[in-house]
């Protein structure tokens, strides 16, 4: 009962936090740092995003670190391929091990950039004390480390913390900026019924040429129970609600078909993500007073918010002896963009 009470007020506290910040929300864009809204590892991706309430998984790092913890001596080792749109490599590495009754640590980073791309110095910004680059072409590149712990109270309760330093350089102008995530996962007791909430990308702003940007912080709530449970068959669905800090309320959705606890079929979908247009008004008060307007992007009514639709994706589990390997992969849509593909790799040991 005790530990019953301190999750409920754990979770409690998760959604107050969520809601307070939720009220000052921002415009769409007035954050900096937009890769840590990129999911990390093909099966978060496939299920699509709802990954508050997984557990025993060492990529859960990115999501909820209190989802890393696993049996005592056990280490994860997790590989992430991201072929990520407009040329951009999306990479990222985890490795957890569990001390005893001290808890789970681990040991994640990401790594994405592009180089080459085509600059345009018609204009610049005339600020002071600024050198601006004259070659034709830059590079934007950017990663993160990050350290995540988590402690199983109960076998129902867990908690995690996760610190993480951000880097991110734009035409050789470097950011940097620290930042924690927090997350609960607690299980009912009624068949594999969890609730879990988390809070991600606490921490400082960034600056580019003067101008500051909050990191994308997000908080989630979410919950997952199998609607089907036997021996050689099990359907799990998965829900959360996720409030950035620069968006409107969004809600992910995602399902798993496990055959002989060896094989997946996974799915999901963002609601109010994909489809969502914005309305804008033309770019200049001149160009609404004299109804002037030009052919270009901000003279546009409406644009949509975001290009990425449902997702798929499948896995395969491979035991040997103490050893397990698994292998996810997971297909995204888009509309505009290319279509998007991703893999990881887990060694279990």
């Amino acid at each position: 009962m005790r530990h019953k009470i301190f999750s409920s007020l754990l979770i409690l506290a998760l959604v107050v936090v969520g809601s307070g910040f939720g009220q000052t929300m921002k415009k769409t864009g007035n954050s900096g740092a937009a890769i840590l809204k990129v999911p990390i590892g093909a099966k978060a991706t496939a299920l699509g995003g709802a990954m508050t309430t997984e557990f025993g998984d060492v990529n859960q790092m990115f999501h909820n670190p209190a989802g890393i913890a696993i049996e005592p001596g056990k280490t994860q080792f997790s590989f992430s391929y991201n072929d990520w749109i407009a040329d951009l490599s999306h990479n990222a590495f985890a490795v957890s091990h569990t001390f005893g009754n001290i808890g789970t640590v681990a040991l994640g980073g990401m790594m994405a950039g592009v180089t080459g791309i085509e600059a345009d110095r018609d204009l610049q910004p005339g600020l002071e004390g600024v050198t601006y680059n004259t070659g034709s072409t830059y590079d934007f590149n950017t990663n993160f480390i990050q350290l995540s712990f988590a402690k199983q109270f109960t076998n129902k309760l867990s908690l995690g913390v996760s610190a993480k330093y951000f880097s991110e350089t734009i035409d050789d102008d470097p950011v940097n900026a620290f930042a924690v995530d927090f997350g609960v996962v607690y299980f009912i007791g009624y068949r594999d019924l969890a609730i879990g909430g988390r809070i991600q990308n606490i921490g400082s702003d960034l600056e580019y040429f003067y101008v500051p940007f909050k990191l994308p912080m997000v908080f989630s709530f979410g919950v997952s129970m199998s609607a089907i449970q036997t021996e050689n068959l099990n359907l799990k669905g998965f829900l959360d609600a996720a409030k950035p800090i620069d968006n409107e309320q969004l809600v992910y959705v995602g399902g798993e078909l496990n055959f002989y606890k060896h094989f997946y079929l996974r799915t999901g979908y963002k609601f109010n993500y994909f489809g969502i247009r914005d309305e804008y008004t033309p770019y200049s008060s001149h160009q609404q007073i004299e109804d002037v307007y030009r052919d270009h992007w901000w003279n546009k009514a409406e644009r949509n918010r975001t290009d990425e639709g449902i997702s798929f994706g499948a896995g395969l589990v491979v035991p040997y002896s103490d050893y397990k390997m698994s292998i996810d992969y997971a297909y995204t849509t888009f509309d505009l963009l290319d279509n998007v593909n991703r893999f990881s790799l887990t060694f279990s040991f």
